[in-house]
């Protein structure tokens, strides 16, 4: 969730190219409250939020993001409130947060239908009488009728699944974490939508540890039954894993690099598949060719030591049961100005660098069917990488991968279209000069078939880009 405040005044402005049509809006104050973004999309009207003293104030755009209405909600009149989500479904959204009663720490959740009419609200949980309110955090299932609400600390887990639909808890859990370093060992947790839970760490990946490496995987059921299985990863180092669950196969499934030798470069890749009845899991690795990194690195590479900085993005399921692995090489370079010699006292800087992406069909055994890979360029200082990576939007033929060329306020806007036989093409969408927009396609989000939401900010002003296809 986005820490900005946006009053809102909608002016379209709309122009065609290469088949897209672009829509931007006027110009947004951005003030100091919470949050914001976009709900969804009922019946071509477009809900947007944003967070301010504890309301939530909610605006309706038509499909030319012209102003319908404005409406506000306050979850929480008498006690003071914290808002955790705001969530789409289908035909209603839900605003998710926790207050504080008589020392009591209780979360909460509101249902409004696109009018912004309360239909529904219940109190999920208790989390008990404590000092201070316990720092949550939220995962949903991929049909978003699931919410998943945590709180995990140096030695236990706290956490709640509860039904989006009737707003009761599915199951309400507590478990120790014995010997589970967070910081070094926690690497991501899933709810699938049985609305099972996955919580997924990385043990013993350490020198000296290889033979022991493993993933440990707590499930929680539907039930609200713990169990634990091992994933064994001997004989490599990880460096980086994302984690996703196959709804339509029911597997549990990570793609992650991988070195033999140390944690600096990646020699190759693996797949990590774990079937329905969560027994054993298959676990599969292969590394990088000469071509491969030859491609990536722009020259000739007859005996390749790896590649460095590179981070799986995301997972994308394929109808087959493999998956495509998506990699960006991403690198983050900190460095301090000023001295007390100088007069000037020191400064931190952090540089960000978001290069090549390269994405790997891979079969349900581990085994690529191709690679394919789009190369950029992106730099940016001390601003989180907000306008760096890429938002990748899906169709029924085709992924698009849209990024800004060059982190500045006149740059080229461009994709990369990749079909299902891992042939790609790259195309100019559009040009921002003379626009006035600072695109932020990482906090994009997709409301349509070919239908994208893109806000542009320089933490002053901010304007809404609709991408059509």
């Amino acid at each position: 969730m986005k820490r900005l405040t946006l009053y809102l005044i909608f002016i379209s402005f709309h122009f065609a190219l290469n088949a897209q049509k672009l829509s931007l809006s006027e110009d947004v104050f951005i003030g100091n409250a919470e949050g914001y973004g976009i709900i969804g999309k009922y019946n071509e009207r477009i809900l947007f939020f944003h967070i301010d003293d504890d309301k939530v104030k909610i605006r309706g755009v038509d499909a030319n993001l012209h102003k319908l209405w404005d409406k506000e909600v306050e979850p929480e009149r008498k006690n003071q409130s914290q808002i955790i989500e705001v969530l789409n479904g289908k035909q209603d959204f839900n605003v998710i947060y926790q207050f504080r009663r008589k020392g009591h720490n209780y979360l909460k959740v509101h249902k409004y239908d696109p009018q912004v009419k309360l239909l529904d609200s219940a109190t999920v949980k208790d989390w008990g009488k404590e000092f201070t309110a316990p720092t949550l955090v939220m995962q949903y299932s991929e049909d978003k009728k699931v919410a998943l609400i945590y709180e995990i600390s140096s030695d236990k887990c706290k956490a709640i699944a509860v039904s989006l639909d009737s707003l009761r808890p599915i199951w309400d859990t507590e478990f120790e974490l014995k010997d589970w370093t967070y910081r070094d060992d926690f690497r991501q947790v899933i709810i699938n939508n049985k609305a099972e839970a996955f919580f997924i760490s990385e043990e013993d990946n350490r020198s000296g540890g290889i033979e022991k490496h493993r993933f440990t995987i707590k499930k929680v059921s539907d039930e609200g039954k713990l169990t634990f299985f091992d994933v064994s990863m001997k004989d490599i180092y990880g460096i980086h894993v994302k984690f996703g669950f196959n709804n339509q196969n029911q597997q549990l499934v990570g793609a992650g690099l991988y070195s033999s030798k140390n944690f600096y470069k990646a020699v190759g890749y693996y797949l990590v598949t774990i079937p329905p009845q969560y027994s054993e899991g298959k676990f599969s690795y292969t590394p990088f060719d000469d071509e491969f990194v030859s491609s990536i690195q722009g020259k000739k590479i007859t005996d390749n030591k790896g590649l460095t900085d590179l981070r799986v993005q995301e997972i994308v399921f394929k109808r087959d049961g493999g998956i495509i692995a998506v990699v960006e090489q991403v690198r983050e370079v900190a460095r301090q100005i000023g001295n007390t010699i100088s007069g000037r006292l020191p400064s931190r800087l952090i540089d960000y660098y978001y290069d090549n992406v390269f994405a790997i069909s891979l079969n349900t055994d581990g085994t690529a069917q191709w690679k394919s890979i789009f190369f950029k360029k992106q730099t940016s200082q001390d601003d989180d990488a907000r306008y760096c990576s890429y938002f990748l939007v899906k169709t029924p033929s085709a992924l698009r991968f849209i990024f800004n060329d060059e982190v500045d306020r006149s740059t080229t806007v461009s994709e990369y279209v990749l079909d299902g036989k891992g042939q790609s093409e790259h195309h100019t969408i559009f040009n921002t000069s003379g626009q006035d927009v600072s695109l932020r396609f990482r906090d994009a989000m997709q409301v349509g078939a070919g239908e994208v939401i893109v806000p542009s900010d320089d933490r002053r002003r901010l304007r809404l880009i609709k991408i059509q296809y």
